[in-house]
């Protein structure tokens, strides 16, 4: 049993999920926004953009995941990545919104390859920062108690990636500069925020991952495709996880289409200018701090898998609602920003504990320890799906008639606007509820996996 976690600890390492949220959520509600209505590119080539994101994310993944299982440095296994990547992380963030002016037929490949270069850094520092968190303690409650940090600090982050975007950009529209600039700068600005808190968790993070070096071994391992992808397709056969993949897979393109369509129903449907789609931010960032404690305490000595099928049913009975209030007044956004918000929100609250309790199944059944490669898959899967959501609501807006240039929007494209923020993710929540439900590790079933693991290596002492 590990030691159990100081304030201190649990504070350093939910500092990176800061950055975290600032760049994730920037790029899920800004990106397409800006490669639309900015950078001059269709609706469905921008979401094609990020689907080419998500596939290179896809090899990736893997990758990062067996490197940082089996490296062996001075500093650790995890924290060399996070140090790493947080300087790709903050340029890429910069270049990816930069307006560029050459042919149209090169910019879909210029956004494309920043594209491939920031979920490149993300996946880098991301798997063995989820990895390091099943290091940071064993014990079933206060993985959940981690996570509520992390969440609350991912709060901070959807602030910076949400809010500050808005506003910042048009502080430097009204300073003169223009729009492209205003953008690019803004770019850099989440970039570098994000990188710093990355930053602050690899030093906190020195006692729980220590020097490891191995005599006679090099720091990182040998790189064979053919083996890691294997290992992968091991990780991948571990009941538990394939339930966890699925319900991850469409509560992620839930939350995608959600964070993307935010500016585009803020600004068509409900006609709200940048400072007040800023404070509407606030708000939301605010209202779910108070959800994730609340969730905090319910779950604080319950069943992690019970209380996000509750949070999903949640989810899908106010998404359904939140498409039959025809949001008009302020009040009615304001209880329909929380509505949309309940599922996922909760969702990066619970569901990396969840996956952190697999790793000790998989120790179980295998005998390895495989925590980068097991967390690789669900943020594979989280890019995947950012790409897949990016992309369906692209389409979406594509037949529906949006243009980029006009001020005002058809009513059939902003009908479509609309079904994109409620029935449709509506309906991955349902297909994400089928599949939780069908997860197998409970709190009991984790008990007794521990104490099968303690007997295990009792009778090898």
């Amino acid at each position: 049993m590990s030691e159990r976690l100081t304030m201190k600890g649990k504070l350093g390492y939910a500092s990176a999920a800061v950055g975290d949220a600032a760049c994730y959520m920037f790029i899920n509600t800004f990106l397409l926004f800006f490669l639309t209505t900015v950078a001059g590119i269709e609706p469905a080539a921008a979401g094609t953009i990020t689907v080419i994101g998500a596939f290179w994310n896809a090899l990736i993944n893997p990758i990062i995941g067996y490197i940082s299982d089996h490296s062996a440095t001075k500093w650790g296994r995890r924290r060399p990545f996070i140090i790493l990547m947080s300087i790709p992380l903050a340029a890429s963030a910069f270049l990816l919104f930069t307006a560029v002016d050459v042919l149209p037929m090169i910019k879909p490949l210029y956004y494309g390859a920043m594209t491939m270069i920031f979920w490149t850094a993300y996946t880098g520092f991301f798997v063995p920062y989820l990895a390091l968190g099943a290091e940071y303690t064993t014990d079933y409650n206060e993985r959940m108690e981690l996570r509520s940090y992390a969440s609350m600090f991912n709060m901070v982050g959807t602030l910076i990636g949400m809010m500050i975007p808005t506003i910042l950009a048009e502080a430097l529209q009204h300073a003169g500069l223009s729009l492209a600039l205003s953008w690019s700068l803004t770019g850099a600005f989440v970039g570098i925020f994000s990188a710093i808190s990355l930053l602050i968790t690899a030093h906190a993070a020195k006692d729980r991952d220590p020097d490891c070096r191995i005599d006679g071994r090099g720091p990182l391992p040998h790189i064979n495709l053919k083996h890691i992808f294997g290992e992968y397709l091991q990780v991948m056969k571990l009941k538990p996880i394939r339930y966890l993949l699925f319900a991850s897979l469409f509560a992620l393109i839930c939350n995608t289409m959600m964070s993307s369509n935010l500016m585009y129903f803020f600004t068509y449907n409900m006609g709200m200018s940048a400072t007040g789609i800023s404070l509407t931010f606030l708000y939301r960032s605010v209202m779910c701090i108070l959800m994730i404690m609340l969730v905090k305490k319910i779950a604080a000595n319950g069943d992690k898998r019970k209380t996000l099928i509750a949070a999903f049913a949640v989810g899908t009975v106010t998404l359904v609602i939140g498409k039959m209030m025809d949001v008009n007044t302020l009040p009615e956004l304001l209880i329909f920003v929380v509505i949309v918000s309940v599922a996922p929100n909760i969702y990066w609250q619970i569901m990396p504990a969840l996956v952190y309790d697999v790793c000790e199944y998989d120790e179980l059944e295998t005998g390895k320890h495989r925590q980068g490669a097991i967390v690789s898959l669900l943020s594979l899967v989280e890019a995947f799906s950012a790409g897949l959501g990016s992309q369906l609501l692209g389409i979406i807006l594509q037949f529906a008639g949006f243009d980029g240039e006009a001020a005002v929007q058809s009513e059939t494209a902003m009908l479509w606007v609309e079904n994109s923020m409620t029935l449709i993710p509506a309906l991955f929540v349902v297909l994400s509820l089928i599949a939780l439900k069908k997860y197998p590790i409970t709190k009991e079933r984790f008990a007794e996996i521990q104490a099968e693991l303690a007997r295990l290596k009792g009778d090898i002492k």
